[in-house]
């Protein structure tokens, strides 16, 4: 190593270390906001996502109108998961490594109306306890996130993440997902979304798969998002060299304990 080389810089200004350098770049959002593939990652990018100036702008939940309910559902977070896998890209992505953000921290509530049209969800999820590259949720995912990434890389990934220029978890602390229609089928409905990382808050068709058990509802679903939809610029070094793609995807499965009627 050369002693009079200056250290590298991240594109923050701050001196990191040669391949840590590297490894700690290929570490960008989550859910939720607010909130990197072994090959390139997904190929398929995600249409633009319909703006809305604000979440007052998108039509109200369902869950917060006076509709006729047919039971009020809460997120139960221990059984309850989502999931966020970022991508890492450029023509040295081989330096870098994919990230699964996991969230067993879940809140919110669920109304199943008497009809779909009627029905609503608000959910929340809270970026500062959002889990860097967890072995269990990696192994989930199949060999494009291989286990045991260093507690070092972990961390580093967690603090870029969090940073002001990406999620900004000490502003904006939660992802906010709520329903502002639906329609089709009780066991196949497709959501229309409000999702808002930061102050962005952008509108998304979703399929959903609904499973009714006697005092639960378990929804499962994905989608794909841009970070620079909501306003992110994903991580990039070396002039692009090595980047975090500015795709991600979502998966998640929900559970919903039923509320006793109020009285």
């Amino acid at each position: 190593m050369n002693p009079n080389k200056p250290p590298e810089l991240d594109q923050h200004g701050t001196a990191v270390p040669g391949l840590l350098l590297l490894r700690r770049a290929a570490s960008p959002m989550a859910l939720v906001l607010l909130l990197a593939a072994c090959s390139v990652g997904p190929e398929r990018v995600p249409p633009r996502a319909q703006v809305l100036p604000d979440t007052s702008q998108a039509r109200p939940s369902a869950a917060a109108t006076n509709e006729p309910a047919g039971g009020r559902y809460r997120l139960d977070p221990q059984d309850s998961m989502l999931r966020i896998l970022v991508y890492r890209g450029g023509p040295m992505a081989q330096l870098g490594h994919n990230h699964v953000m996991s969230s067993r921290d879940l809140q919110g509530e669920v109304l199943r109306a008497s009809t779909v049209e009627a029905s609503g969800f608000d959910l929340t999820v809270p970026v500062n306890s959002l889990v860097v590259d967890d072995n269990t949720e990696r192994a989930q995912e199949g060999e494009d996130f291989p286990l045991n990434v260093s507690e070092d890389a972990k961390a580093g990934t967690k603090a870029n993440m969090l940073r002001p220029t990406l999620l900004d978890g000490a502003v904006y602390p939660n992802v906010s997902i709520r329903s502002t229609g639906l329609r089709g089928t009780p066991d196949a409905p497709v959501a229309t979304m409000a999702i808002r990382i930061k102050n962005q808050t952008r509108e998304m068709q979703v399929p959903l798969a609904v499973q009714t058990q006697a005092d639960a509802l378990i929804v499962q679903g994905s989608l794909e998002i841009r970070q620079s939809d909501f306003g992110i610029t994903p991580l990039s070094i070396a002039m692009g060299a090595l980047t975090v793609q500015d795709t991600v995807k979502i998966k998640f499965r929900l559970v919903a304990r039923s509320l006793p009627e109020a009285p």
